[in-house]
């Protein structure tokens, strides 16, 4: 065996938690960390807090395509597992990307598709139909989140070599986390990217419809994002609000911070695909309350093992929220069989050998 043919090269945003605060990084760190395989990082992704579009980040995105022709020449490796979400400067960013270590240097490539505009939308514009076609007809395999996703891309590009890949997380890691009896107020969590695709601004017109019932909830927010300040000054118009900016977490710090809250909060604007922050949050034991997008329904069936939102209507999560503060949903059934669902169909060890078999056949 070549001793090159075990190595991997994954692409994802940076891998420390303060940097950036990203779903695919978790689960990239995830593979890195458990699989036999022997990996190449390759970070594609700007950190949080840095401004797109001024020259720092022109002269960083060019140097990507240098940076990539350095590892493949030096870094010797056998596949390429591609992290795509599927929006338009990553498209364009990832499909060059596609290009160079496929049609150069003649690798395998794993196309792996995380949620993005453009998993449900049809792509607009000649450029990225070029780039999204040259990808999709051209990758050795697809990964997709669901069977949703598959049908929905088979229509768009065909018959293709689709493999079924839902996220998973490491359970074993919040066993150690004891998960908190109710306490008198019901306790809100949003753990993410802070931005606008993740619903930020519907949570706030939904809190300001809820006013009359402030003493009787809290709401913690962990995570960085574009939108911090915006949305920071928004919550800090409510008065009496009773709210929490507590920065970014990782590691035992953020399943202490799920295992002492009640319900998890994404109401989503479009495809998130199959959101790593909310299967960690069931698996501690949360209600989830998340918009119906994408393949989120392949993890979350309503009012069973969280709440689904139908639309993207803060009148809608206002009314959710209202019915879990007067005791209307029993929050430890919902979060009992969020916690069992995860555990047995989302599991780190069943989805690294799932995915070293696909290695080893390419």
């Amino acid at each position: 065996m070549n001793i090159y043919s075990k190595r991997v090269l994954i692409t994802s945003p940076s891998l420390d938690v303060k940097e950036n605060v990203s779903g695919i990084s978790s689960l990239v760190a995830d593979i890195i960390n458990t699989s036999e395989y022997d990996f190449v990082h390759f970070q594609l992704g700007s950190k949080d807090g840095f401004k797109r579009k001024n020259f720092r980040w022109l002269i960083d995105q060019v140097s990507i395509y240098a940076k990539i022709f350095y590892t493949s020449i030096f870094e010797k490796y056998a596949i390429v597992h591609l992290n795509v979400g599927l929006e338009k400067f990553s498209i364009i960013r990832d499909g060059l990307i596609f290009f160079i270590v496929q049609k150069i240097f003649r690798k395998q490539v794993v196309l792996h598709i995380h949620g993005g505009y453009y998993l449900m939308h049809d792509a607009d514009g000649k450029m990225l139909n070029m780039f999204l076609k040259n990808m999709f007809n051209n990758a050795q395999r697809i990964i997709v989140l669901s069977d949703l996703e598959k049908e929905i891309l088979e229509k768009r590009y065909g018959q293709l070599p689709f493999a079924v890949f839902p996220n998973a997380v490491d359970t074993t890691s919040i066993n150690g986390f004891k998960k908190l009896p109710p306490a008198a107020k019901v306790r809100f969590v949003f753990m993410g990217r802070i931005n606008k695709s993740k619903g930020i601004y519907t949570i706030t017109k939904s809190l300001s419809a809820l006013s009359k019932y402030y003493d009787q909830f809290t709401l913690r927010i962990f995570g960085n994002g574009p939108d911090l300040s915006e949305w920071q000054a928004e919550l800090a118009a409510l008065p009496g609000l009773q709210y929490s900016f507590e920065g970014v977490v990782g590691g035992d710090d953020k399943w202490q911070a799920l295992s002492s809250s009640d319900v998890f909060l994404l109401p989503a604007l479009h495809s998130e695909g199959m959101p790593i922050a909310m299967i960690e949050a069931m698996a501690a034991g949360c209600v989830v309350i998340v918009t119906d997008v994408a393949s989120i329904k392949a993890v979350v069936t309503n009012d069973v093992n969280g709440i689904l939102l139908s639309e993207h209507s803060p009148e809608e999560l206002a009314g959710k929220m209202e019915d879990i503060i007067l005791g209307k949903k029993d929050m430890k059934l919902l979060g009992d069989n969020a916690k069992e669902f995860v555990q047995k169909n989302l599991s780190l060890p069943s989805y690294i050998n799932k995915l070293e078999t696909l290695y080893t056949h390419l």
